[in-house]
């Protein structure tokens, strides 16, 4: 919760900022972005193994927000931060748990990124676009974990592994539906530098041991503000 605040905080700054210096030319400034959609995972997600399990994420959800800077009429850059749940997928580790003892664990991705995005801008409300990210990957991973404090009891817990670098592409689709404002899709392909992220409990190392990949589908709202608005 922290560093989302933190980030919002500069987000807010950014956008103040950003208006304030481009006062002069009567343009688009700043576009800004709220989405939601579903986190589809690839290889490291969907074969994670901790201890004898395997622990794989099954498709989640994920939602964002994010701030662009218009450096020419057809192209932003700009932050965003993106959060992941993915729910694990039980049912296949543990088919005969009536009681539900172990559902309802997770896996959790924390994203700032550095996003650009290039707009293929035309006569009509639709406008296609690319984009492209690179940012910190913050994985917090359901792990088989050793309480050494609870006489040597074993259970999942969620840890937080080392940031990873990471980076993606993807495509989406803008309609106008208003001047200032309209809805999106867009679908990106995600990939994190994650082989070497570790964590420690109680003293014992634990190590992810993949490089993880996603794919998102994202459903949002985009409102652009204007120097000459």
């Amino acid at each position: 919760m922290k560093k989302g605040s933190i980030l919002l905080a500069v987000l807010v700054l950014l956008i103040v900022n950003l208006t304030v210096f481009a006062q002069d030319e009567e343009r688009d400034v700043v576009e800004m972005g709220f989405f939601g959609g579903l986190g589809i995972p690839g290889s490291g997600l969907t074969d994670w193994k901790t201890g004898d399990y395997e622990w794989a994420a099954k498709t989640g959800f994920d939602v964002g927000m994010e701030v662009g800077y218009f450096l020419r009429p057809n192209l932003v850059v700009g932050l965003n931060f993106i959060y992941t749940q993915f729910p694990v997928d039980t049912d296949t580790q543990f088919p005969n748990d009536t009681s539900g003892e172990m559902s309802g664990h997770q896996h959790r991705l924390y994203n700032p990124n550095f996003y650009f995005k290039f707009l293929f801008e035309g006569e009509s409300n639709w406008t296609p676009y690319l984009k492209g990210h690179v940012g910190l990957e913050n994985p917090k991973f359901s792990t088989f974990a050793q309480d050494e404090a609870g006489e040597g009891e074993s259970r999942f817990r969620e840890l937080s592994y080392d940031p990873a670098i990471a980076f993606g592409l993807g495509v989406g689709l803008i309609y106008y539906t208003a001047y200032y404002s309209g809805i999106f899709i867009e679908a990106n392909y995600h990939q994190a530098f994650s082989k070497n992220a570790k964590a420690t409990y109680q003293d014992d190392p634990y190590e992810f041991g993949e490089d993880l990949s996603m794919f998102d589908i994202h459903f949002g709202i985009r409102i652009l503000f204007s120097s000459g608005g």
